[in-house]
């Protein structure tokens, strides 16, 4: 059975990722595994300035800077440890029994793709470990989101488990298979689901009529509408005008949407975002 994995690193997501990831993984019904990677420490290399500073010296200073590397590494692992402790024992009060701890070395993106063949949902903060403000995004996330070819739960802070969510269509065929995905995806299994399209000429096309019926036959409440404008700004203000918590994309996407998942609008959407973002793949 492929695991959910989210990703613990003591940013101001944290708590929220736990929370969204003991959600995720009593949804489907599949083990959980906490992840903390440690990247890989710069070494001290030698100064330009060698042959201006005796050896001795030198040979001296570069001593002092590994000791200290060496101590903000046996530093670092105690944290990551504490943290995956305290992550561990948090999802358990919250039921969950297949819970597991790892700790790996090397960056994020580095253990994520290792562990990809045995990854069905990725969940991870907005935030990176350095970032203090909503408004920005981790250092990694964009790489990771074009990297990883999982389902990816990108998680706001506070989390709160969704009733609703947000699906948006372009009349693609990416985005008629993000349809059908959708509709096989147990974590949105009994949401309420809101099926837009942005379109300035305010006009249903036949494939969205199409894709809509698809989501009723399969049993979803479905709330359809036309939105117009930008992407990114008709879709965030759908979203808090009604209310939705979560907003469902896929990863790759085609015509006006193509931009939306690929180029700048990506970042707008996640900065802007203030709740989770699942990305199909």
């Amino acid at each position: 059975m492929k695991n959910i994995i989210a990703c613990i690193d003591g940013s101001p997501t944290t708590f929220a990722t736990c929370e969204a990831s003991a959600w995720v993984a009593s949804k489907i019904n599949a083990p959980l595994i906490l992840l903390h990677a440690l990247d890989k420490t710069m070494r001290p290399v030698v100064s330009e300035f060698s042959g201006q500073i005796g050896l001795g010296s030198q040979e001296e200073l570069l001593n002092e800077l590994a000791e200290l590397d060496e101590a903000r590494s046996k530093v670092a692992l105690k944290h990551g440890k504490k943290l995956l402790e305290e992550a561990t024992e948090w999802v358990i009060k919250k039921g969950l029994t297949n819970v597991e701890q790892l700790q790996r070395h090397g960056s994020l993106l580095e253990s994520l793709i290792d562990l990809e063949n045995q990854l069905r949902v990725l969940v991870i903060g907005k935030l990176g470990e350095d970032q203090s403000s909503n408004k920005t995004i981790g250092s990694q996330l964009e790489s990771i989101i074009r990297s990883i070819k999982s389902h990816t739960l990108v998680v706001t802070s506070p989390f709160s488990i969704p009733t609703s969510y947000l699906i948006a269509f372009d009349g693609s065929p990416t985005s008629e298979k993000l349809i059908e995905k959708a509709i096989k995806t147990p974590l949105l299994f009994g949401l309420d689901c809101h099926f837009v399209m942005v379109d300035d000429f305010a006009a249903k096309s036949a494939a969205f009529e199409k894709a809509a019926i698809k989501l009723k036959n399969a049993g979803l409440s479905v709330h359809e509408d036309i939105l117009s404008g930008s992407v990114d700004e008709a879709l965030l203000k759908y979203q808090k005008d009604h209310q939705i918590g979560m907003m469902v994309m896929g990863a790759y996407g085609h015509s006006t949407l193509r931009q939306f998942f690929l180029g700048s609008n990506t970042t707008k959407v996640l900065i802007k975002s203030e709740v989770p973002l699942l990305l199909i793949r």
